[in-house]
């Protein structure tokens, strides 16, 4: 069976993060996952959860044009030697945000990407985790006919 456009979207932007590493990027990320980050991330260095959430549909024969958000979690483990945990979820999110940037149309499966919020959630400046979300709405379309099928004939 083939894949939807949307999840191929998720899949591409999987595979953009498993990408990131270095020279090019300060960071490598341990996980990276379709879904909700769980309890066993926080003993890994670096992860991140892509989690869809709700979308808009419109119509606009024969397209049906998709609004989803997507939440991209971010999860880092502080070790001894590392920044401040603050400064440290500050460069995971500009890293996320740099990600989403250069990749706006993933592949050619998406009309635009925009950043909408972010969050970076700590309890004080020693923390030893550092979890954080920045969220997007993604714009693509597919036929009206099929979900799998980017570019519809009339």
């Amino acid at each position: 069976m083939a894949e939807s456009v949307r999840h191929r979207i998720l899949t591409t932007m999987i595979a953009k993060f498993q990408a990131v590493e270095p020279p090019d990027w300060p960071i490598k990320f341990s996980t990276v996952e379709l879904g909700p980050l769980g309890e066993a991330d926080h003993r890994k260095r670096f992860s991140i959860g892509i989690v869809p959430g709700p979308e808009r549909y419109s119509h606009l024969y024969p397209y049906t044009v998709r609004n989803m958000t997507v939440g991209i979690e971010f999860r880092i483990t502080v070790n001894r030697d590392d920044p401040f945990p603050g400064h440290l979820g500050e460069m995971v999110l500009t890293v996320v945000e740099q990600v989403v940037s250069r990749n706006r149309q993933w592949d050619g499966l998406a009309v635009d990407t925009q950043l909408t919020n972010n969050e970076i959630d700590m309890t004080t400046y020693g923390d030893r985790t550092v979890m954080g979300v920045l969220w997007i709405e993604v714009q693509f379309r597919h036929s009206t006919d099929e979900p799998t099928d980017p570019n519809p004939t009339i």
